[in-house]
């Protein structure tokens, strides 16, 4: 009994070990900050999207799925769960677009993140993402349009 607690002990204590070597050093963080803000004034980022929250119904955990903002387009292929009040025959394209975005709209409700409204028209249906990027690159991103319920979204800025 007691050398399986002190097994247990052991591998615990390794764990936070290694757990620890997981965070980042203050220059990571400045680089990461530095490379965010530029990605944001440059209006070249992609955010890869991780989790998804519907109006109705639980999270999901989501792989694959990306919102990319180069200059005056977005490219947006993302998923949707919810009720969708006027569309066309067979679903139409719903989040999985490309098209020129008409506002964009950049402001810093904080020092520590950076809000970005956005509207475009796909062909289908006009949409206004708000995009909050954080200064570690986490992201949230909430979608609004008017055929559809909103939805959100959490992911993270791809920074090289």
């Amino acid at each position: 009994m007691r050398k399986s607690l002190l097994t247990v002990l052991a591998a615990a204590a390794l764990l936070l070990c290694g757990c620890s070597a997981l965070r980042l050093t203050p220059e990571d963080k400045a680089r990461i900050a530095a490379q965010v803000q530029e990605n944001l004034d440059n209006r070249k980022y992609t955010i890869d999207v991780t989790e998804m929250h519907p109006l109705r119904g639980p999270s999901r955990q989501v792989t694959g799925f990306s919102l990319k903002i180069d200059g005056n387009k977005i490219f947006s292929c993302l998923p949707y769960f919810g009720v969708a009040y006027n569309v066309p025959y067979g679903g139409g394209k719903g989040l999985n677009f490309d098209a020129e975005i008409s506002d964009y709209i950049d402001t810093t409700p904080k020092a520590d993140r950076r809000q970005i409204m956005l509207a475009t028209y796909n062909g289908e249906d006009h949409f206004v993402y708000t995009i909050t990027v954080f200064a570690n690159g986490r992201a949230s991103i909430d979608v609004n349009s008017r055929n559809r319920e909103p939805m959100s979204y959490y992911g993270e800025m791809i920074t090289d």
